[in-house]
């Protein structure tokens, strides 16, 4: 399968980009873990800075950049341990059992592999890391630099020439990558929803065959 690039005078014309909201948790299947509450908003610019098309398919190199909030309580005094910690708070289960507000700050590097249905409707997969400062510990995850990896299946909507309604459905997973202790790190499934400027359906023959000269 060959891939063509969107000419770059189109690319600059129709780079595509929105604004997401969405709303995630780990109080259901699969992450419905009894012993802790997180739950967490957020908002997202995206800009697609690099396409190619083959047909109705649309790979999408995307950019994004925003903020979290999440709301975190330990519920089970007794899920967590101090004994890996070199230096822990006093009282560290008691501070735990307490609600949290965590505020995060996050940068994403990502792909959009996209399928057009039709020239109002496409389906896409999903999947951007990179990453992230998170302002509180929790008995999961320690506070300061983490990564932010997500993973969605989507679809989006045309509402009007240049106006695109996107939905996805989101697993997110935060960790350190084990560079400090604690890190279980926090998993959530949500929703996400925005809107998409500048988003070009393929045409009909973006892909033309070379033309071969006869002897």
């Amino acid at each position: 399968m060959i891939l063509t690039k969107i000419s770059a005078q189109n690319e600059e014309k129709n780079k595509s980009w929105g604004l997401h909201f969405g709303y995630s948790t780990q109080q259901i299947a699969p992450f419905n873990l009894p012993d802790y509450e997180f739950t967490q908003g957020h908002i997202l610019g995206q800009l697609s800075f690099k396409k190619y098309t083959y047909k109705k398919l649309g790979v999408h190199l995307i950019a994004e950049g925003g903020y979290y909030h999440a709301q975190h309580q330990l519920i089970n005094k007794w899920f967590t341990s101090t004994v890996y910690f070199d230096h822990f708070p006093d009282a560290f289960h008691e501070e735990m059992l307490q609600n949290k507000s965590i505020h995060q700050v996050v940068l994403h590097a990502g792909i959009e592999i996209a399928h057009f249905l039709n020239p109002k409707t496409q389906l896409f997969g999903y999947i951007a890391i990179g990453p992230m400062w998170t302002s509180k510990q929790t008995e999961r995850l320690a506070s300061g630099f983490a990564f932010s990896d997500n993973f969605g299946m989507g679809v989006k909507f045309k509402l009007t020439k240049n106006t695109w309604l996107s939905s996805l459905l989101v697993i997110r997973h935060e960790s350190n990558g084990n560079l400090t202790f604690p890190n279980s790190g926090h998993n959530t499934l949500g929703m996400r929803l925005g809107v998409v400027f500048n988003l070009i359906a393929p045409q009909k023959d973006v892909v033309q065959p070379s033309s071969l000269s006869m002897p």
